[in-house]
């Protein structure tokens, strides 16, 4: 009987827990995703919400692609790296590694 009742309860909480769940995560979900344009929107997008709690708009206005436009003279030109310069290819014997001498057993 006391397994009967455990298993039950067991069931109850499962569901309880998945109803739950089905009610609260759309929810987070909705929050994070508006907390996510909030801080995008404060990088330099345009957010735009359309409706109460519908669906969710990004623009990416380029605003920051065109401040470094501006920054730079024209006529100027920065290099952040450099690739450093590649060795020539040995070939032959040079590349092939090791060689040990054998001996066939028979």
């Amino acid at each position: 009987m006391a397994f009967l009742k455990f298993i039950l309860i067991t069931f109850a909480v499962y569901f309880v827990i998945r109803f739950l769940f089905k009610l609260l995560l759309p929810f987070a979900m909705r929050k994070a995703a508006e907390k996510l344009m909030k801080k995008a929107q404060e990088q330099g997008g345009a957010y735009s919400g359309q409706g109460q709690g519908g669906t969710f708009h990004y623009e990416f206005t380029g605003q920051r692609q065109q401040e470094n436009k501006r920054s730079q003279p024209e006529g100027k030109i920065k290099v952040d790296y450099i690739p450093p310069k590649e060795t020539p290819e040995r070939k032959g014997t040079e590349t092939a590694g090791e060689f040990v001498d054998f001996e066939e057993i028979k």
